[in-house]
C-alpha cells in the first residue's frame, strides 16, 4: 500500500481520470465500466482520452434520502447542486456524439451489473455508493465482471466506510493506492 496523496492539499497533482487514463492506455484496455459518474467528468475525459476504449457509465441519478451511506445526492448536501436530470441529459448528449463507445445506464449499479457478462471488462471503477454496504454490495456485484489479469478501481479509499468495505471483500493490505484517493487490485 502506498501514500494516498490529495491533489491540491500535501502535494498531490494527478486527478483520478489522468491515473484511469493511463492504466487505460497503457495497458491497451478495450472495456471497461464506470460506477457513478454524477457529472461525467472522469467518464468524457476517458472517452476523449482513450481511443479504443468501450465506457459502460452507470448511475442513478436520482436523490437517495434513505441511503444509509454518507451521501445522500440531495441537492444541496455537502454544498452539491446534485442536478440529476441536468446531469443524465449531458450524458445522453455525450453518448449520442459517441455511440461506438459509450453506454450510459441510469439504474442501481447492482442491477446494471446483471446487464454485463462476466469476465468481460478489462477494469471497472467503482465511485457510486460511499457507504460500508453500498460499496461493499458494489464490489460483490461487479468484481467478477472484471477478467482476470485486469483491475477493480475504486475511489475515496480515505472513506473509513469505502476503506471497511475493499478490506472486507479483499483482505487487510490487499489493496493499492495512487493519487486522488485511489485504491485498485489486480486480479
Amino acid at each position: 500500500m502506498g501514500r494516498i496523496r490529495d491533489r491540491g492539499n500535501d502535494g498531490g497533482n494527478v486527478y483520478r481520470w489522468q491515473t484511469l487514463a493511463r492504466f487505460v492506455n497503457t495497458n491497451g484496455w478495450k472495456r471497461g465500466a464506470e460506477l457513478g459518474i454524477h457529472d461525467g467528468v472522469n467518464y468524457r475525459y476517458l472517452i476523449n482520452n482513450c481511443p479504443n476504449l468501450h465506457l459502460i457509465g452507470v448511475d442513478l441519478y436520482e436523490a437517495q434520502p434513505e441511503n444509509n451511506g454518507p451521501e445522500k445526492w440531495t441537492p444541496g448536501e455537502n454544498g452539491h447542486p446534485w442536478k440529476h436530470e441536468d446531469y443524465y441529459d449531458k450524458m445522453l448528449s455525450f453518448s449520442v456524439e459517441n455511440p461506438d463507445r459509450t453506454l450510459i445506464i441510469k439504474d442501481y449499479t447492482t442491477e446494471a451489473a446483471k446487464t454485463v457478462n462476466d469476465g468481460t471488462l478489462d477494469f471497472v471503477f467503482i465511485d457510486a455508493d460511499h457507504g460500508y454496504e453500498g460499496c461493499l454490495r458494489d464490489i460483490k456485484a461487479w468484481d467478477s465482471k472484471v477478467k482476470e489479469g485486469g483491475i477493480v478501481f475504486g475511489h475515496d479509499i480515505h472513506f473509513t466506510t469505502v476503506e471497511k468495505a475493499v478490506t472486507e471483500f479483499y483482505g487487510e493490505n490487499s489493496w493499492n493506492v495512487e493519487d486522488d484517493f485511489i485504491w485498485w487490485i489486480q486480479k
